[in-house]
């Protein structure tokens, strides 16, 4: 990087970072661990802030992972809550449908997002509960700038809650989407936090929200019961990996798609990445391109709640398996209609690293843009849609059934040196981006040498679905040309439509906002995505 150029450097501090999309947010994190709590209690503050600051795409209405490390271990945690105990694809195509709705009730499943944040606390919390939170009372109390980039995701979504909801007022003031600059309160959302704070669990799983919830679901034909939400969803589990360039990628296990990233890095090491981008940047992209659609493939396939389906993990990221996969790639032809996954979704990660170096990387959403559309009245909570991922179709992993978690898109991830010593906490918002953000983001650091900052800025490409990939502005002004003649079919799509039903690639062909930090040297180094409204702040 040339001094005194038009990018973004990295963000340099000793004693503690944060990251996040929303400064607001960064900055509570930050404050936290200067007041003395560590990355644990700093990264829930953050998640109740993003949860304020980005309500179309995060929050207690919805589900969360994380990877922690603490006192030098790493531990991972699935914050995905289940479905309800009367929920089966026989009534849910009684209800009519041969596919699953996208939206409204029957997407929604119990939230887990706040079982994981309360998870994280009690295992490695330091500060009270009532204190970590007290940030998020005081901007949704006072009000606070709705951010540029943001308000345009709030405008495009404004229409789902215009639609499902009918008090849609929480969220568009006015009846209308605050625009950037706007001071925007939600009180409502304020006295849940408080509650949480005084009352732990039972401030949402119990009581009148959790009736409130019971009610906007049930009255609209959706499956839970109260003793659905009676047992805690979050539960600790074992990271999978897999080394890529001597490096260690960490990521969360199926029901999470962490194994996208681990199969595509793979089948990716055995090209020399480096000296492509150097020469034939268009066939570098094309590789990266058809080694995450082999990976979605098999992800759509093989991934599912391991209560009730065992995924072959070890085989995935076998040898003989990857090579087989590999062996299907051209090097200058797309492949033909491997399924690719998910391609809509909103979602918020964060990553906050302390002065004893342990860290959290976080991942929370409610899955589309405003989740079911549905708002538990009072409350402030929009639901998620998560469920929205499941299938009706008998005798598929994924298939609805009672208590089951669905199949997920969010993933967290930390990186390991070629030593096995501690390196990076990072990862990469936008449903089906996030896999091809963190592949994308990794290949730039290990392979093409950049910077944590560079490696988060440089331009990327994604899959969508079939052959349709979305390009970004690069410095070769061919690229999306040369792609094209490969059998890629190019999609542009960053018209804000006016309904979000609308056919359309807006946020489709989003490029995904990743955050990072990593140790460097006595320091730590912290990277923010100018994709959205977010920054990197320190102390």
């Amino acid at each position: 990087m040339k001094p005194f150029n038009i990018f973004r450097a990295p963000v340099y501090a000793r004693h503690g970072l944060a990251c996040s999309s929303q400064p607001l947010a960064a900055a509570v994190g930050r404050d936290i661990l200067r007041a003395g709590g560590n990355a644990i209690d700093a990264a829930v503050a953050m998640a109740a802030m993003v949860n304020l600051t980005e309500p179309m795409m995060n929050g207690l209405g919805g589900d969360c992972f994380a990877l922690v490390r603490h006192n030098g271990e790493i531990f991972a945690l699935n914050g995905s809550g289940r479905s309800g105990s009367r929920c089966t694809a026989e009534a849910i195509r009684n209800q009519g449908h041969t596919t699953m709705p996208k939206d409204g009730a029957l997407t929604v499943s119990v939230p887990g997002a706040l079982d994981g944040y309360l998870a994280l606390h009690e295992r490695f919390g330091t500060l009270d509960l009532a204190d970590i939170v007290a940030p998020v009372l005081s901007y949704a109390e006072e009000g606070y700038p709705v951010g540029l980039k943001i308000s345009h995701v709030w405008q495009w979504g404004a229409s789902k809650l215009q639609h499902f909801d009918t008090t849609p007022d929480a969220y568009l003031p006015g009846g209308v989407p605050p625009r950037a600059g706007q001071i925007f309160k939600q009180k409502e959302l304020a006295a849940t936090w408080r509650r949480i704070g005084k009352e732990g669990r039972s401030a949402l799983y119990a009581g009148s929200v959790r009736d409130a919830i019971l009610e906007v679901v049930n009255s609209r034909g959706g499956f839970l019961e109260a003793s659905d939400f009676d047992a805690p969803h979050a539960e600790w589990v074992e990271p999978i990996r897999a080394k890529y360039r001597g490096h260690t990628v960490l990521e969360l296990p199926p029901n999470g798609q962490g194994i996208v990233v681990l199969e595509a890095l793979r089948i990716l090491e055995a090209y020399d990445l480096k000296a492509m981008f150097e020469t034939d940047s268009a066939g570098a992209s094309h590789l990266i391109l058809e080694a995450l659609k082999l990976a979605f493939a098999d992800a759509e396939r093989y991934v599912a709640d391991p209560m009730f389906f065992e995924t072959p993990v070890e085989t995935l990221l076998s040898d003989l398996y990857v090579d087989q996969r590999r062996s299907l790639i051209c090097n200058n032809v797309a492949l033909d209609n491997p399924v690719a996954g998910r391609i809509y979704g909103d979602t918020t990660y964060l990553t906050v690293m302390d002065k004893d170096r342990n860290a959290v990387s976080l991942i929370t959403s409610i899955s589309d843009v405003f989740g079911s559309g549905l708002i538990a009245p009072g409350t402030g909570v929009i639901l998620h849609n998560r469920g929205a991922d499941f299938e009706l179709q008998d005798g598929r992993p994924n298939v609805a059934a009672p208590g089951k978690r669905v199949r997920h898109t969010i993933l967290p991830s930390m990186l390991l040196n070629e030593a096995g010593d501690f390196r990076m906490t990072f990862g990469c918002m936008g449903a089906n981006m996030q896999p091809q953000g963190q592949v994308q983001i990794l290949v730039n650091l290990l392979d093409r040498r950049m910077n944590l900052q560079e490696a988060i800025d440089a331009p990327r490409v994604r899959v969508l679905d079939g052959k349709r990939i979305s390009v970004e502005p690069h410095a070769d002004k061919s690229l999306a040309e040369k792609l094209q003649a490969m059998g890629h079919d190019v999609s542009h799509g960053e018209e804000i439509p006016k309904d979000w039903e609308a056919p359309h690639d807006f946020m489709r062909s989003f490029e995904g906002s990743a955050q990072a930090i990593e140790l460097s040297r006595a320091a730590l180094c912290g990277a923010s995505d100018p994709r959205l409204d977010g920054i990197a702040v320190g102390y």
